[in-house]
C-alpha cells in the first residue's frame, strides 16, 4: 500500500512538474511574440513618421494611412498573449502579468474562451480551467500572424519613404496615379462652340485634352476620334481646330466674333470676314428672327467683299520684235504672239518642239530655222547685240551650218552674198578658220608614260634564263610587276611560254618585293631560309640567321644544316611564345597592297 501513495505521489509530482514546464514554455513563447509584435509596430510607427517628413506632400496622406493601420494591427495583437498565458493557468503560474484589455474591432483575432465561462459582450473570459494546449497554439499562431502582417506593412512603408526620397524629382511617373499626375492639365473643352460635356469626355480620352491638341489636328481626325469614343453626330467638328487656335492664341475678341459667326458651331454658307460684326443668332430663339439676323449679316459681308478691291493682275509685257529673230517673218512673228510667246523671254523659254506646235496651230508647217530661235532670243534677253550679231553671221537662212558654231571665229555674213559662187566660198572660208580655231584650242592627248627598263628577273631564286624569257613575253618585266602578281598569274605565264614546271612560283612575288623595295638584306636572309626556291617545312622568322643551304653539295650534311636551322626557329618560336609572322607572308600581303 505504500508503495502504491509513493508511486502516486512521484507520478503526480512529476506530472505538475511537466505541466508547470510546459506552462513556463508556452509563456516564454506568447511573451516572445508579443515583444515581436510590439517591436514591429514600433517599427511600422517609425516608418511612417520618416516617410510623413521625407515623402511629397501628395504622398503624405497615403504614408500616414499606412502607418495608422500597422498601429491599428499591432494594437489588435496585444490582448492575445495575455489570454494565451491565462488559458494554461493562473498569471501567478505563468510568471506573467496579465493586464486588461479589449480586443481592437476587426483585428482578426480569435480568442479562445474556456468552456462554461460566463464572459460577459466586453469582456473576454480569462478563466483558464477548460482551456487545452491546441487553443493555446492556435492564439499563438493568431499573434504570429498578427505580427507579421504588421511587420510586412512597415517593410513596405519605409521602402515607399526610401523611394520617395531617392528616386530623382525628374523621374518619369511608374504608377498609373503619377502619370496621371504628370499629364497635363486637360483644358475647359466647352468653351468650343458644338463641344459638350459628352464630346469633351471623348476627345480627352482619345488623347485631344488641350487647346493645342484640337487646333493641331484636321476635321478628319477629331471625327475620328470622337467615333472612336461612340459618338457618331458632330456637325461642328469643322470649325473645332480654329475655335481652338483662338484660344490657343489668347485671341478672346477674336474667338467672340467667330463663334458669332457660327450657327450651331458650324459655319454659315457665306465665308467669315474679320470685318464683319456679326449678330449671335444663337441666342435668338425665333426661327425667323435668326433667319433676318443671318440674312443681315450676310448681305453686311457681301457689301464688305464688294467694297474690297480686287487684286490687280501683274501687266503684261510688252509684245516685243521677234522678226530681230533670223528666220522669223511676219507671218511667224503673228502666229508665235497668237499663241503667247510675246517676248524674247519667252521664246528663249520654249523649246524646239513647242515653237513648231505654235506655229503648226497656226496652219504653217515650214519653219527650218526654228532650230536656232531659242538662242538668238536668248542673246537678245541678256542684251549681248554683238553676240547675237555674230551668232546670225554663222547662221545661214537662220540655220546652223555643218561645221558647229565657235564664238572664237569672226564670221562672213553669207546672207548678205547673192552670188552663189560666192556664198560657197564664203561659207568654205569660214568653216576652214572654224577647223583651226578649234584645233589650237584643242589640248594635246598626254603623253604615254614611259616604260620602265625591263630587269633581271634571274635574281630571284628559282627563276632561270627560260623562265625569265616567258615571263617578260608575258610583261611582267619589273620586279614591282612580279611583286605584285599571284601565283596563279605567274604560272600562268610561264605556261603560255611552255614551261609547265615551276616548284619555286609560290616564293617569286615574295623576293620580287625584297627587289622591288631595295631590301639586299632581307632578299639574302630569305633566299638562304628557301631551299632551291621553296620554303621549309618550319616556316620562315626574321630572327632567324639561316644557313645557305643550296651551297651545301653534302646531301648529309645538307640535311644537317636544315635540321640546325629549324631547331634554332623552333627555339625562337618557343622564347617568344608564338611564331612570329614569316617574311613570306609579310611580302605576299605588301605584293597584294
Amino acid at each position: 500500500m505504500g508503495w502504491f501513495i509513493a508511486q502516486s505521489l512521484a507520478f503526480i509530482i512529476i506530472a505538475a512538474l511537466i505541466g508547470l514546464a510546459i506552462g513556463i514554455w508556452i509563456g516564454w513563447l506568447v511573451w516572445g511574440r508579443r515583444a515581436k509584435g510590439k517591436h514591429a509596430a514600433e517599427k511600422a510607427e517609425a516608418a511612417a513618421r520618416t516617410a510623413a517628413v521625407a515623402a511629397p506632400a501628395s504622398d503624405a496622406e497615403a504614408e500616414s494611412a499606412a502607418g495608422s493601420e500597422a498601429d491599428a494591427d499591432a494594437e489588435a495583437a496585444e490582448p492575445a498573449p495575455a489570454l494565451a498565458v491565462a488559458s494554461t493557468g493562473t498569471a501567478a503560474e505563468a510568471g506573467v502579468e496579465t493586464p486588461e484589455a479589449e480586443p481592437a474591432a476587426g483585428s482578426g483575432t480569435v480568442l479562445p474562451v474556456a468552456d462554461g465561462a460566463a464572459g460577459s459582450d466586453d469582456e473576454p473570459a480569462t478563466d483558464g480551467a477548460g482551456t487545452d494546449e491546441a487553443e493555446v497554439e492556435a492564439a499563438g499562431s493568431d499573434v504570429v500572424a498578427e505580427a507579421e502582417a504588421v511587420a510586412r506593412k512597415a517593410a513596405e512603408a519605409e521602402a515607399a519613404a526610401q523611394a520617395a526620397v531617392v528616386a530623382p524629382a525628374d523621374e518619369a511617373a511608374d504608377s498609373p496615379a503619377e502619370e496621371a499626375a504628370a499629364a497635363p492639365e486637360p483644358d475647359d473643352l466647352q468653351r468650343i462652340e458644338g463641344i459638350g460635356p459628352k464630346i469633351a469626355s471623348a476627345l480627352v480620352a482619345a488623347g485631344y485634352p488641350t487647346y493645342a491638341s484640337i487646333a493641331a489636328s484636321n476635321e478628319e481626325e477629331l471625327r475620328a476620334a470622337v467615333a472612336g469614343q461612340g459618338i457618331k453626330f458632330a456637325p461642328a467638328a469643322a470649325s473645332w481646330a480654329d475655335q481652338a487656335q483662338y484660344l490657343v492664341d489668347s485671341d478672346t475678341k477674336g474667338l467672340d466674333e467667330y463663334q458669332d459667326y457660327l450657327v450651331g458651331g458650324q459655319e454659315r454658307r457665306a465665308k467669315f470676314s474679320e470685318k464683319v460684326d456679326y449678330a449671335d443668332v444663337d441666342e435668338i430663339a425665333d426661327a425667323d428672327e435668326k433667319a433676318a439676323a443671318i440674312a443681315q449679316d450676310e448681305a453686311e459681308a457681301a457689301a464688305v467683299a464688294a467694297a474690297e478691291p480686287e487684286p490687280e493682275p501683274e501687266p503684261q509685257p510688252e509684245p516685243q520684235d521677234l522678226q530681230r529673230i533670223e528666220g522669223i517673218g511676219p507671218k511667224i512673228e503673228a502666229a508665235l504672239k497668237t499663241a503667247g510667246y510675246t517676248t524674247y523671254a519667252k521664246v528663249a523659254g520654249a523649246s524646239e518642239a513647242e515653237l513648231r506646235e505654235a506655229l503648226t496651230t497656226a496652219g504653217i508647217k515650214f519653219a527650218p530655222a526654228a532650230t536656232s530661235w531659242a538662242d538668238q532670243a536668248q542673246y537678245l534677253v541678256d542684251g549681248d547685240e554683238d553676240g547675237l550679231r555674230e551668232y546670225q553671221d554663222y547662221l545661214v537662212g537662220g540655220q546652223e551650218r555643218r561645221a558647229k558654231f565657235s564664238e572664237n571665229v569672226d564670221y562672213a555674213d553669207v546672207d548678205e552674198i547673192a552670188d552663189a559662187d560666192a556664198k560657197a566660198e564664203a561659207i568654205a572660208e569660214d568653216e576652214a578658220e572654224a577647223a583651226a580655231a578649234t584645233a589650237e584650242v584643242t589640248e594635246p592627248e598626254p603623253e604615254p608614260e614611259p616604260e620602265a627598263e625591263p630587269q633581271d628577273l634571274q635574281r630571284i631564286e628559282g627563276i632561270g634564263p627560260k623562265i625569265e624569257a616567258a615571263l617578260k613575253a608575258a610583261g611582267y618585266t619589273t620586279y614591282a610587276k612580279v611583286a605584285a602578281a599571284s601565283e596563279a598569274e605567274l604560272r600562268e605565264a610561264t605556261a603560255t611560254g611552255g614551261i609547265k614546271f615551276a616548284p619555286a612560283a609560290a616564293n617569286w612575288a615574295n623576293q620580287a618585293q625584297y627587289l622591288a623595295d631595295g631590301d639586299e638584306d632581307g632578299l639574302q636572309e630569305f633566299q638562304d631560309y628557301l631551299v632551291g626556291g621553296q620554303d621549309r617545312a618550319a616556316k620562315f622568322k626574321k630572327d632567324v640567321d639561316y644557313t645557305d643551304v643550296d651551297e651545301i653539295v653534302d646531301a648529309d650534311a645538307k640535311a644537317e644544316a636544315i635540321a640546325e636551322d629549324e631547331a634554332e626557329a623552333a627555339a625562337v618560336g618557343d622564347d617568344t611564345g608564338s611564331d612570329t609572322e614569316s617574311d613570306t607572308e609579310s611580302a605576299g600581303s605588301g605584293a597584294k597592297a
